[in-house]
């Protein structure tokens, strides 16, 4: 049985699904919304997002640096939508369609064919994607929080 806190944390880090969302629809469409006065850039989404917690969410070590286990863990309790500490076929079809992982399929990430993916899969599949490295733009194998949100912003921003 989980603990309360890890189910708090599990829906933090789930929301920032629902925020995301939000960020790539006024990206996307440049509509005014609540989100401000027409799309958002860089600067404008990293104060927004830094003061929802989602990066120290994710730093399980509290050391105000993400390193890949701890962002692969972040990644994968955020995807696990249904909370059962793995991932079926459809949770990450949709998660992976949500952040526009691209050249992924299931049957790569899912080495054991057991139809789920575990914690090891995932870091797997994960680091052939290259997003961690990506995103650590000082290349010291370690995400700052403006790394982070940074590499979120890119993610959603479609029109770059």
């Amino acid at each position: 049985m989980k603990e309360k806190g890890t189910n708090i944390r599990k829906w933090s880090i789930n929301g920032l699904s629902l925020l995301l969302a939000a960020g790539m629809a006024a990206c996307a469409t440049g509509a005014d919304a609540d989100l401000g006065t027409g799309p958002w850039d860089s600067n404008e989404f990293n104060s927004t997002f830094a003061s929802n917690n989602y990066y120290e969410d994710w730093d399980l070590n509290d050391d105000n640096l993400l390193d890949q286990n701890e962002y692969n863990a972040g990644l994968y309790d955020t995807w696990d939508v249904n909370n059962d500490n793995r991932l079926d076929e459809n949770e990450w079809n949709t998660a992976s369609n949500d952040w526009g992982l691209e050249n992924e399929t299931w049957s790569d990430w899912d080495m054991n064919t057991d139809g789920f993916l575990n914690t090891s899969e995932f870091g797997t599949g994960f680091a052939d994607s290259g997003w961690f490295g990506n995103w650590d733009t000082d290349r010291n194998s370690m995400l700052g929080e403006r790394e982070y949100t940074d590499g979120v912003f890119g993610l959603w921003d479609n029109n770059a």
